[in-house]
């Protein structure tokens, strides 16, 4: 079967501070969009703590660790999640490794070259979209990520500590790369409470950065349902598709693809 180079745009999904929420969204989001007919990409950037394997419950035979020490390509290391794979279309993982020396320690021409290698694969079904589950933090590697993405979806919450870091990825990014392309997901919120949260860093990053009104792709409210999946290590958009919080995820999807 012919295969040919993606085109697909990237999605970079980051936080400024662990605890948020973001790989359980980054979850949910590809479940949504398999299940819209994408065809998602998902690679696991967290070069030092990668979990979307134990997440998502699976035991790769070869990861990124091999990719970056030149043992495997990308393409070896694809996996497909059939349980993500819903209707017509598919979610394939490209799995990191925890713990691993060689991650922690990448370079940035090794993860430029990555980036590129991740663009330019050729798989079947051929991607229709990329998502990268970003570090938490404002490390070089995360902030590499992020900027050559198409877009930086930034999750962060009401905590005041959440904010904080989320404004210095949005200012590292500007500072170091030149980057606006940061759209808000604030998470565990209520609307108020969301509005809010876009509002602080829509005003810093105007009065002090001097850079253009943040985008607000959306709120995602608490929601005992999706709480109780994410525990349970399940993907609440395949356990609890009508819990509020998963209806609220759907509703940002027609603004990324």
């Amino acid at each position: 079967m012919t295969t040919h180079p993606t085109t697909a745009p990237l999605f970079a999904i980051a936080s400024g501070k662990g605890g948020v929420g973001k790989t359980s969204l980054t979850l949910n989001l590809a479940a949504l969009m398999a299940q819209q007919g994408q065809h998602v990409l998902l690679l696991d950037g967290d070069t030092g703590l990668a979990n979307l394997d134990v997440q998502l419950n699976v035991q790769p035979v070869k990861d990124l660790a091999h990719v970056l020490a030149g043992q495997a390509t990308l393409a070896d290391i694809a996996l497909p999640i059939p349980q993500l794979s819903q209707g017509k279309g598919s979610v394939t993982l490209l799995p990191g490794r925890a713990g691993h020396a060689g991650l922690t320690s990448v370079t940035q021409p090794q993860l430029t070259q990555l980036l590129t290698d991740l663009r330019t694969l050729t798989l079947t079904p051929s991607p229709t979209v990329i998502l990268i589950d970003v570090a938490a933090g404002v490390a070089p590697a995360q902030l590499l990520m992020c900027a050559q993405s198409t877009a930086t979806l930034l999750v962060t919450t009401p905590d005041p500590s959440s904010l904080t870091d989320a404004y210095a990825l949005i200012k590292l990014l500007w500072q170091q790369h030149g980057t606006a392309n940061t759209r808000l997901i604030v998470n565990q919120a209520s609307k108020t409470e969301g509005t809010q949260v876009h509002t602080r860093l829509t005003t810093a990053a105007e009065n002090f950065l001097k850079l253009p009104p943040l985008p607000l792709l959306g709120i995602i409210p608490t929601d005992k349902h999706y709480s109780q999946a994410v525990r349970a290590q399940r993907i609440a958009a395949l356990t609890a598709p009508q819990s509020t919080a998963v209806e609220a995820l759907e509703t940002l999807l027609p603004n990324l693809v």
